[in-house]
């Protein structure tokens, strides 16, 4: 196989133990990592990026597999890489060990899959790899994501395994995969999966008492708070964790109208009859 080089990153921070776990497996096999990481914990920043400023980025060490600390987003960490030649050639970026699943609708959110949804939109393949809280928690908002320790050896062992598969198959186009591990595998089966769907919690708003009354709400379930799937189907992401096997979902931003469920070509069929919408041009 040719020269592997892979630019690493995560939302947990440079020192997290995920990407450390995921590092040393990765520099078994592979000629060159490259570590751009956050300095501080950036979970839950989604897509967030920094336009107002200049980023700042060390060096923490050098040679053939240096770190370097950004004090930016993930995303930031993928574009300084990428576009400021620190992994300008990358054959793969790896996003992740995250601590803690990243699970049907949570993807939209997770500073993790954005770095290599990032890595996508510039060119180059990426994979996210996440694992789920050791009891095996669902909940999004759990205290026990930075209060247990976590076994990321296998996950790790896994992902780097993985990227080598994925170089080696040389993906034609940018593509993303979403990797979650489960906290009790039934086995080192993997499965290909769709996103679930998540049922997050009302967050009622209480009566107010008078004008300049503050009410704080949990919008995503009070921490430690269980919240049921509204999607854990055979064939989902939120499924095969649950059953005990690592899921690999495909995300994209490409998709093709002929792509779309029977119901949203319905919906733009009724649409196109009182709105006029023409044909890519």
């Amino acid at each position: 196989m040719k020269c592997m080089r892979v630019l690493l990153t995560n939302d947990d921070g440079v020192d997290a133990e995920g990407i450390l776990a995921v590092r040393a497996a990765l520099t078994e096999c592979c000629d060159n990592v490259i570590t751009v990481a956050p300095e501080a914990d950036c979970s839950g920043f989604a897509r967030r990026c920094t336009s107002s400023r200049p980023v700042a980025v060390t060096r923490v060490s050098g040679g053939p597999h240096p770190v370097y600390r950004c004090d930016g987003t993930p995303t930031d960490c993928v574009r300084a890489a990428l576009l400021g030649g620190l992994a300008a050639e990358a054959d793969l970026v790896v996003s992740g060990i995250n601590h803690g699943a990243n699970l049907a609708d949570d993807v939209v959110y997770s500073g993790t899959v954005a770095a290599a949804q990032e890595a996508a939109i510039l060119g180059t393949p990426a994979i996210c790899l996440s694992q789920q809280t050791p009891t095996g928690s669902f909940s999004v908002n759990y205290r026990e994501a930075r209060e247990v320790r976590y076994d990321f050896g296998f996950a790790a062992a896994h992902g780097a395994y993985l990227a080598r598969s994925v170089i080696g198959a040389r993906p034609g186009e940018p593509v993303v995969l979403s990797v979650n591990y489960p906290a009790r595998p039934a086995g080192a089966a993997s499965v290909l999966t769709r996103p679930g769907r998540r049922a997050y919690p009302q967050a009622a708003v209480p009566e107010w008492a008078g004008d300049g009354d503050v009410r704080r709400l949990w919008l995503f379930g009070e921490p430690d708070e269980v919240i049921p799937e509204a999607d854990a189907s055979p064939g989902t992401d939120v499924g095969a964790v649950r059953a005990g096997y690592v899921s690999v979902t495909p995300l994209s931003f490409v998709m093709d109208v002929g792509d779309l469920s029977l119901g949203f070509q319905a919906f733009l069929t009724r649409l196109a009859e009182a709105f006029p919408l023409a044909d890519a041009i």
